[in-house]
């Protein structure tokens, strides 16, 4: 019985479905981020949409598994209404989760911890996640009925072994029981971030646009700032290679090595590696500050890249590439963060204006057109290799198509982000003068409060 999980059965339909979603997480981003930025309650700015944003995901998670007897169209209309409501809670979720960050602490040091701690338990949960619903589906899969069983391929034609109503139920079961299974997972994350965490409300007060500015110009500030140009800019050329090895590791390893049953064993060290990288990673970055360290990551990722063209058919040397690509994966869930808040205090310096949503929902819509990107290349690239949908077993240039896109493709893209990343004007010195302003700022701030206090005084 294989317990991997169903990256394998991946074709161009899949990647198609799967870019155009990416496509309307850039909507709903530019959608929620204007209402999030203009959130003021009594339970402060970023809190309520966390909380309000997982209670309705859990929701839609459960029920996005049940079938209403109301017809072809009925159903065709719930699943659509789903779909979009998990989007819009998705993304208000991601924004303020992610900049939630912001206003747990003026400290730098401290926000620099707490991102380390996220980009640990992000890539860790994913571990879990990816175990957990394999373990859970392979225990109610039939092997006798797997659907790549006795499939061949001839030219055009291809024969596909029948799949059985007892099998499809209990592959049903298995997706309701993994559901379940997500839903206490984020009902158990809620309770940690509303339980022990603490919104600074007079950090989140006080970001926002001007008063009355919409947020087509909000926006318009955000891209044409300097930094954020470049930043953004790098970190696209950059993560389209990474959303491509994501979207085509598992055919790379079927089709370019023969390794079909190694695929779960090689998703599992790459997000291994990732997690057990952390200490390391945030140590360079200490030595070498942020942009250094970024841009030697990232040249490190081009040698790994290039191996995906020369690892022989069957070996498992792919291993060692995808570990060391698991590392360069979690600099480039770390590294950008920590840039990111340079980028909103220097905005906030230069301008006088705290966005952080602003900043981090476009941050979030150009990860999700990068994404999309690298989607669309793999589907392409699979199209050129020809590859013949519903048949398991693929002509060779398929894998050969394949080696060109991990290898060829990502070097040069990355090398290009690599570029933009070092025209990024917010060096180490150009930091350390950011975080130096703040506190002041920060220590400007409070006197009058002392002031006050000691006005108030009883002599």
């Amino acid at each position: 019985m294989r317990s991997y999980l169903s990256y394998s059965g991946r074709t161009p339909a899949s990647f198609w479905w799967m870019w155009h979603s990416r496509v309307v997480d850039v909507l709903c981003n530019v959608f929620m981020g204007p209402l999030i930025d203009r959130t003021n309650t009594r339970w402060g700015k970023i809190k309520p949409w966390i909380v309000t944003s997982a209670l309705v995901m859990t929701v839609t998670n459960a029920l996005i598994w049940y079938v209403p007897d109301v017809g072809t169209g009925g159903k065709l209309a719930w699943y659509i209404i789903l779909y979009i409501v998990m989007k819009l809670a998705w993304s208000g979720f991601v924004i303020s989760y992610r900049t939630f960050v912001m206003f747990l602490s003026d400290d730098s040091s401290e926000r620099d911890s707490a991102i380390q701690y996220r980009a640990i338990f992000t890539i860790g949960g994913t571990v879990v996640g990816m175990v957990m619903h394999g373990q859970i589906l392979a225990s109610f899969r039939r092997s006798e009925h797997d659907s790549c069983d006795n499939m061949t391929y001839s030219g055009n034609n291809s024969t596909n072994s029948s799949v059985d109503g007892v099998s499809l139920e209990m592959t049903r079961i298995g997706y309701m029981v993994s559901s379940a299974a997500v839903c206490g997972l984020l009902l158990l994350s809620l309770s940690a971030i509303v339980f022990g965490t603490t919104e600074r409300k007079d950090i989140s007060a006080t970001s926002g646009g001007k008063r009355g500015q919409n947020m087509f110009k909000t926006a318009k500030s955000v891209l044409t700032f300097r930094p954020n140009v470049y930043f953004l800019l790098a970190y696209f050329f950059i993560q389209v290679p990474i959303s491509i090895g994501h979207g085509a590791i598992a055919l790379y390893a079927q089709y370019s090595l023969d390794l079909e049953d190694q695929i779960e064993n090689i998703l599992l060290a790459f997000m291994v590696a990732s997690v057990l990288a952390m200490p390391v990673i945030g140590w360079v970055v200490s030595k070498l500050g942020r942009k250094t360290s970024y841009i030697c990551f990232m040249l490190a990722a081009i040698p790994m890249y290039i191996g995906f063209q020369f690892v022989p058919k069957g070996s498992l040397a792919v291993f060692a590439v995808a570990i060391g690509i698991g590392i360069t994966v979690l600099a480039q869930a770390f590294v950008p963060w920590l840039m990111i808040t340079d980028i909103t205090e220097d905005c906030c310096l230069q301008t006088g204006e705290r966005l952080d949503t602003p900043f981090v929902a476009i941050f979030l819509s150009c990860n999700s057109l990068a994404i999309t990107v690298g989607l669309i290349m793999a589907t392409i690239v699979l199209e050129i290799g020809g590859y013949k949908l519903g048949s398991c077993v693929q002509p060779d240039t398929v894998g050969s198509a394949l080696r060109i896109l991990a290898s060829t493709f990502t070097s040069v893209l990355t090398f290009i982000g690599v570029v933009f990343a070092w025209r990024y004007p917010i060096t180490d010195a150009r930091q350390k003068e950011i975080a130096k302003a703040t506190n002041k700022r920060k220590s400007n701030s409070l006197q009058p409060d002392e002031t006050q206090r000691n006005g108030s005084a009883p002599i």
